[in-house]
């Protein structure tokens, strides 16, 4: 009769054990903020002239950087206009940039960004998780403007 019981209490806590472990490796993982050298976000910014105005990525995702530090984005597939924008505040250093979105209802998040390329016609940065490729708006449409003067 005891043996019954220590085989039963065996495969118990085997049981256990096997869902514990079940548990552990199929629970969602914990979001570990990225994280850049402060030496980085404290050297010399870069120009800010430079990134100023709107950029897009694919001709939906536009990003407006305003010459103050702030900005907007919106979602044209998401049928969001410029004036239904979500927030931001950006700064922009020679090796990062920092965008600190403004939730509506969850706070401020930072994320901080390694800078790729920033020039006239591209913005490139990415992080742990995304990669960004923006191009100028405003450039796009002079070189269009400038084609359609010639035809």
């Amino acid at each position: 009769m005891k043996k019954k019981y220590w085989i039963i209490l065996i495969v118990l806590a085997t049981a256990i054990v096997a869902g514990f472990v079940v548990f552990l490796l199929s629970r969602p993982k914990v979001y570990h903020p990225e994280s850049i050298d402060p030496r980085i976000l404290h050297a010399s910014p870069a120009n800010k002239e430079i990134i100023v105005g709107l950029w897009h990525i694919d001709n939906h995702v536009f990003y407006r950087f305003n010459n103050d530090g702030t900005g907007h984005t919106w979602d044209t597939d998401d049928d969001l206009t410029e004036e239904e924008a979500s927030p931001f505040g950006w700064e922009v250093y020679d090796e990062a940039i920092m965008i600190t979105h403004k939730m509506r209802f969850r706070g401020i998040v930072p994320r901080y960004y390694e800078l790729d390329r920033l020039n006239a016609f591209d913005l490139r940065f990415h992080d742990n998780y995304s990669r960004y490729v923006l191009e100028r708006v405003e450039q796009q449409m002079a070189m269009e403007e400038e084609q359609q003067e010639t035809n």
